[in-house]
C-alpha cells in the first residue's frame, strides 16, 4: 500500500525562469508528493524571453503516457501543452487512470496566456482544445486572461471587481469543471484569488508587491496540488498556496531578482512543510 501520494506532472519543461516542471518537481517533493513528470515540450527559456528554443514532445508523449497504464496516480496535474495533438493524448490518459482508480483527480492549469495576450506557442485551435479539455478536471486555476480566453469574455486588465470575478467563475463553471480557482485578481495592494465550488464563490487575497514575477501561476498551482494531494479541501490548499507565494514574492523583491528570472522560490520550499501542518 502506497503511503506517498503519487502525481503525474504533464507539462512543459523550461530550462531558465523558474516555471512548469522544474517548479512543480521540487514544490510537490517538498511537499511529500511523488511527482512523476511528462514533458510535453522542452525549452530552453520560458516563452516570456525574446529568443527561446521549443522542441515539441507530441511525438514521444503517446507512448511516454502509454507506458504509464500500469501505474496508479492520485492526481494529474496538466500544465503547459506543447501542441493541439496531445489534447486526445492526454484525454486517453484520464479514461485510464480513472478506470483503474476512480478516486484518481484532475489540476488543470490552463497556461494558455497573461496580460490579456496568448502564448505564442498557442493557437486559436489549441485553445479551443483545452477549453473542452476543462470538462474532465475537478479543479482549474486560470489566471483572468486564461479564464477570458476560456469563456470567450472581453479582457478589461487585471483589477476586477468581484462581482465581475464571480460572473466569470460561473461562466467557466459552465464548462463542466469540478472547481475553479481564478489567480491574480488585483484589488488596490492586495491580490487575490476567487474559488468557486459548489454553487458559493470565496475571495482569499494577500499583500500585493509592486512587481510581478514569471512563473507565479505554476508556484500557487503546484502548491495548490501538493496541499490537495495532502488531503487538505480546495478551501485550505487556496489558503496555503496564497500565503507561500505572497511569502516568496515578497522576498524575491528583496532580492532584486530580474522579474524575467520568476520567482524566488527555492529559499523558502522548507516552509512549505511546516504549513501543511500549520493548517
Amino acid at each position: 500500500m502506497r503511503t506517498v501520494p503519487r502525481v503525474a506532472c504533464i507539462n512543459d519543461l523550461s530550462g531558465f525562469g523558474r516555471c512548469s516542471l522544474t517548479t512543480v518537481l521540487p514544490v510537490l517533493s517538498v511537499m511529500g508528493v511523488q511527482a512523476c513528470p511528462a514533458p510535453t515540450a522542452v525549452l530552453s527559456k520560458h516563452t516570456g524571453f525574446p529568443r527561446f528554443t521549443f522542441t515539441d514532445l507530441t511525438d514521444s508523449l503517446k507512448d511516454y503516457l502509454e507506458s504509464w497504464n500500469d501505474l496508479e496516480f492520485d492526481w494529474i496535474f496538466v500544465g503547459f501543452l506543447g501542441s493541439l495533438g496531445q489534447i486526445e493524448m492526454i484525454r486517453r490518459f484520464f479514461e485510464m487512470q480513472k478506470r483503474k482508480n476512480p478516486a484518481c483527480r484532475i489540476l488543470l492549469d490552463p497556461v494558455m496566456g497573461d496580460s490579456g495576450k496568448r502564448y505564442s506557442t498557442y493557437t486559436p485551435a489549441l485553445c479551443d482544445a483545452v477549453r473542452e479539455l476543462v470538462s474532465e478536471a475537478d479543479v482549474i486555476t486560470p489566471n483572468i486572461t486564461e479564464a477570458c480566453l476560456l469563456t470567450g469574455t472581453e479582457y478589461r486588465g487585471e483589477c476586477l471587481h468581484l462581482h465581475e470575478a464571480e460572473a466569470l467563475a460561473k461562466s467557466l463553471m459552465q464548462l463542466s469543471c469540478g472547481a475553479a480557482v481564478i489567480t491574480g485578481i488585483v484589488r488596490e495592494n492586495q491580490i487575490g484569488n476567487l474559488t468557486y465550488l459548489d454553487g458559493k464563490a470565496a475571495y482569499s487575497a494577500v499583500h500585493r508587491t509592486e512587481s510581478l514575477f514569471s512563473g507565479t501561476g505554476d508556484l500557487f498551482a503546484a502548491v495548490l496540488c501538493g496541499a490537495l494531494a495532502r488531503g487538505k479541501s480546495l478551501p485550505e490548499a487556496v489558503g496555503i498556496a496564497g500565503e507561500f507565494l505572497s511569502e516568496v514574492t515578497q522576498g524575491t523583491l528583496r532580492q532584486n531578482t530580474p522579474a524575467e528570472e520568476g520567482i524566488l522560490f527555492e529559499p523558502y520550499l522548507y516552509h512549505l512543510g511546516e504549513m501543511l501542518h500549520e493548517k
